[in-house]
């Protein structure tokens, strides 16, 4: 499976034709993903213009980043549209309930029209895309396309690989498919073996919860840089469904789950002795550098001691509930006693002791 094919199967920015497709199919993803997306392919585009000389090729690859360039360009200006349109709706909302405060009408529950539920967007894909097993050469493409990426996905995926190409030798006739399967079984197979000699799987880097990095960041302060924020961006707009950002490329073109990897090398190797937690079981600055990346060396221990942000919000609720509850049965036990003692000051027993 060669590039061009790749890039005809999805997203690309090879002309003006192609970047306009891009964006159809993007209307499909929510808006998050779209921007991240366009950004990215901005990004490779840029790389590209650089290593290319043919005059048509560059002419073709600038009109397609001029469509998506135009495009941020029209998003900015909706955003900006769209906050103006929403304070003057607010003003004429509250005109609205001032006038509606004033008048004596009053409407029946039956003319409440219930507002329909949006849609929620559909998400990316967990699957890297352009993987294959036909030849050697496309199992060589796919092993480039999954380096950096999780180890064990990286396992998982040519594992599977290789299953799928063994049902196909068995409804396959054809000697050359049949010789260039094996080719490419081959290349799996060694893959595997380096994998498990090499202990590829150590090299894993687990992910922590979304709501566990929202909370790293509230605690990191200032000391966020801009790619880990863009990362959590993206890991939001996933929701937290890390397998997904294989597929939600960043501002320089690789997928998110390939520059987590690398950021993460460089920290682990950089505070290989640091301490990871204080005195009082808080994060130091080096560990929260590693949270901002949803990873942790010691994940048991970050369960433990830091909450999830959205868990911490939950709590707060369910505890002033329980507290209006506490109050609200104090209130009526009270208001029982005060007229059970009543009834008995009326009782006429008590009446005749007088």
């Amino acid at each position: 499976m060669g590039k061009e094919d790749k890039e005809d199967s999805g997203f690309g920015f090879k002309d003006r034709a192609k970047a306009e497709e891009t964006l159809r199919l993007l209307q499909a993803h929510e808006p998050n993903y779209r921007r991240l997306t366009v950004r990215g392919l901005l990004g490779r585009a840029k790389r590209v213009l650089s290593m290319t000389k043919a005059e048509d090729k560059i002419k073709n690859i600038k009109e397609a980043m001029e469509v998506f360039e135009q495009w941020l360009a029209d998003l900015d200006k909706d955003k900006k549209t769209d906050n103006k349109q929403d304070k003057k709706d607010d003003k004429k909302k509250q005109d609205k309930q001032e006038k509606k405060s004033d008048s004596d009408d009053s409407s029946s529950a039956s003319d409440v029209e219930m507002e329909e539920k949006p849609k929620k967007a559909e998400l990316p894909a967990d699957t890297v895309p352009g993987l294959g097993f036909k030849d050697a050469a496309a199992a060589e493409g796919t092993l480039k396309e999954l380096e950096g990426r999780d180890p064990d996905y990286q396992r998982l995926a040519v594992k599977g690989l290789i299953g799928r190409a063994k049902r196909v030798l068995t409804c396959t006739r054809d000697e050359t498919k049949i010789s260039n399967i094996k080719e490419a079984m081959s290349i799996f197979e060694k893959f595997l073996d380096d994998f498990e000699s090499l202990h590829l799987s150590r090299q894993n880097n687990p992910y922590l919860s979304l709501g566990v990095v929202r909370t790293a960041e509230k605690l990191a302060g200032d000391d966020v840089s801009e790619q880990q924020k863009s990362f959590i961006l993206a890991y939001s707009s996933v929701r937290g469904e890390y397998k997904r950002l294989r597929t939600v490329p960043s501002d320089g073109g690789k997928t998110w789950d390939i520059v987590r990897n690398n950021a993460l090398k460089e920290l682990k190797e950089k505070h290989a002795d640091a301490k990871l937690f204080n005195d009082k079981d808080e994060p130091t600055a080096e560990h929260l550098q590693m949270l901002l990346w949803a990873y942790s060396p010691e994940p048991a221990r970050v369960k433990k001691y830091i909450p999830e942000t959205k868990e911490q919000k939950e709590s707060k609720e369910k505890e002033s509930e329980n507290n209006d509850r506490k109050r609200r049965r104090e209130s009526d036990e009270e208001g029982e006693r005060d007229r059970r003692s009543s009834r008995e000051d009326e009782s006429p027993a008590k009446k005749s002791k007088e």
